[in-house]
């Protein structure tokens, strides 16, 4: 019933085979133990090990006591043995067990078998299966000495005959990835006459099937390049604060579990532990040290040089004497915001790709290998431009692909966030103000490039708490996440400037949701208008024995 094949039970002439069967089994396993604990390994283990396996190759006992009952010149049981697990496989070909017996045998071998042996034997099995990991990691080993463009042509004729090869895809990707060296077009990046036939097959996949995901990820594997290691974005002084903080493009472990990253003030190495921004010890963007106290009133002039053990230069920092604060700040690459990985230089490559999927949208415009992948093309030519074009491949995303929503909400707050830290405003006070109100953002990004913010204002969209990475946000003085989903704020590190916060519209119901507002020494404003906190008796109370310092508005 329910659509549910009914499997009629076995009679009894299968019940005796199969009794039989297991009898068998134990027997065999049961001398095997007994002869290994004399140390009797002789033609008789390998007789039974033969016939357990050859019925069930995934003992791993009787591998293991096969290999130890071999004799230990290998040039008379090398060809059987390749034979022998030849039909284990083909009774289980992605027997871990015999996949691992037979690279064991073919390593003791006196002399390789050819390779055209083995190649053919992978065929076999791919044949049957595509999809076999095993075969593929076989082949992959075999073709590590061989002319890798045969094996281009081979992954070229699976693909002929279905697109769908995602592991020919990934044999391919493998096979190019010598040739993604260092080079005028970018670090990583394929050369140009390779790109090109590659982007010529990939779109001979997209326009047969465009809903296939197969070569769409091909595609941009092929126009990335491996994640940069992180670098020093940003320095940061601040005199009154007494911190010295090093944001970093990648979240990084610094201290004993981690690189070492130093600091010399006037050339003295600074004394202290580096701990983490957001306060746990993990790794994180920002790394805070405190700075050696200072006598009043005097303010000498201080230059700081930091080194990362792992990068390859340092950088350097000078607050004089009478500033209360300084930075350094690498320039932002408005192309490496959304999509740090691109690999490919030429935007003319970029924008023939882009073309081609806007003119396949135009037949199939619910192609989400499509969307997703024009999208990350228009970030890296220009995001700018093409703000209103992203939104609204994005849009469609969403509705083509609804069981990964959150997937694509959180893709959508990355290039929203990207597009507020290229309008970012400097005021020439030295305050820089970042608006992303009513974005639909359910995550905040981009964080380490926002690291001199002073003025973050986030109201209006779905964000469900106060990341832990704003610790990183060491100049930020206000910060408004009205209307949207916070209801605590456990979590959030020392602002050590923050004068105004605003939660007016968020469901706030607990004062103890706010406690971690204690540790801001300079919150002055709080704003907790239109939320469940704001109508239960004794809130005003309750907060002002929490935060005494600060003003609190609850209507």
């Amino acid at each position: 019933m329910h659509g549910r094949l009914k499997l009629r039970p076995p009679d009894a002439a299968r019940r005796r085979q199969r009794e039989e069967k297991l009898r068998l089994y134990r027997s065999a396993m049961a001398t095997l133990l007994e002869k290994r604990e004399r140390g009797e390994l002789d033609a008789e283990v390998l007789a039974l090990t033969g016939a357990v396996l050859a019925a069930n190759p995934d003992v791993g006992t009787c591998w293991n006591l096969r290999r130890q009952a071999l004799p230990p010149e290998p040039a008379d049981w090398v060809p059987g043995e390749l034979a022998f697990v030849g039909g284990c496989l083909g009774v289980n070909p992605k027997s871990y067990g015999a996949w691992h017996h037979r690279g064991w045998v073919l390593r003791r071998a006196p002399a390789a078998p050819p390779a055209a042996a083995e190649r053919a034997f992978c065929d076999r099995l791919l044949a049957a299966d595509p999809r076999n990991f095993h075969a593929w990691e076989h082949r992959r080993a075999l073709a590590a000495e061989e002319d890798p463009e045969a094996e281009l042509a081979f992954t070229g004729t699976l693909l002929s005959r279905d697109f769908s090869n995602f592991s020919a895809w990934h044999h391919r990707g493998r096979l190019l990835a010598p040739a993604r060296g260092p080079g005028a077009a970018g670090d990583g990046a394929l050369p140009p006459h390779r790109l090109q036939t590659e982007l010529e097959l990939v779109q001979n996949a997209v326009f047969t099937d465009p809903n296939d995901q197969s070569a769409w990820v091909y595609l941009r594997c092929i126009l990335s390049r491996p994640s940069p290691p992180p670098r020093i974005l940003c320095l940061y002084v601040n005199r009154e604060d007494a911190t010295l903080a090093v944001t970093f493009s990648r979240p990084v472990m610094v201290g004993a579990k981690g690189s070492a990253l130093t600091a010399t003030v006037d050339g003295s190495a600074l004394e202290g532990a580096w701990r983490s921004g957001e306060g746990r010890p993990r790794p994180s963007h920002t790394w805070l040290c405190d700075l050696p106290p200072a006598p009043p009133p005097t303010q000498p002039r201080l230059h700081f040089r930091i080194t990362w053990e792992p990068g390859p230069a340092h950088r350097e920092v000078t607050l004089l004497q009478d500033e209360n604060e300084a930075w350094w700040q690498e320039p932002i690459v408005a192309r490496e915001l959304f999509w740090p990985e691109v690999g490919v230089a030429e935007a003319p490559v970029l924008a023939a790709q882009a073309e081609t999927c806007r003119q396949l949208l135009e037949l199939e415009p619910r192609s989400r290998g499509c969307l997703l992948t024009l999208v990350l093309l228009l970030s890296a030519l220009d995001p700018l431009a093409h703000e209103e074009e992203t939104r609204r491949c994005l849009r469609d995303l969403q509705e083509a692909d609804p069981l990964r929503r959150g997937f694509v909400a959180d893709v959508a707050s990355r290039a929203e966030a990207a597009l507020g830290v290229l309008r970012q405003e400097a005021g020439p006070d030295g305050d820089v103000r970042l608006r992303l109100p009513g974005k639909a953002l359910t995550s905040l990004p981009l964080l380490e490039q926002m690291a001199l913010v002073t003025h973050l204002q986030l109201p209006g969209n779905g964000l469900g708490g106060a990341p832990p990475a704003l610790g990183g946000l060491r100049r930020l003085q206000v910060l408004d996440l009205s209307h949207n989903r916070v209801a605590t704020l456990r979590g959030l590190p020392p602002l050590p400037r923050l004068e105004e916060l605003r939660l007016d519209g968020n469901p706030i119901s607990h004062a103890s949701a706010l406690a971690p507002l204690a540790a801001c020494p300079r919150l002055a404003r709080l704003r907790l208008a239109e939320t469940p906190l704001a109508a239960t008796p004794g809130a005003a109370a309750h907060l002002a024995q929490l935060l005494p310092r600060v003003d609190v508005a609850l209507a």
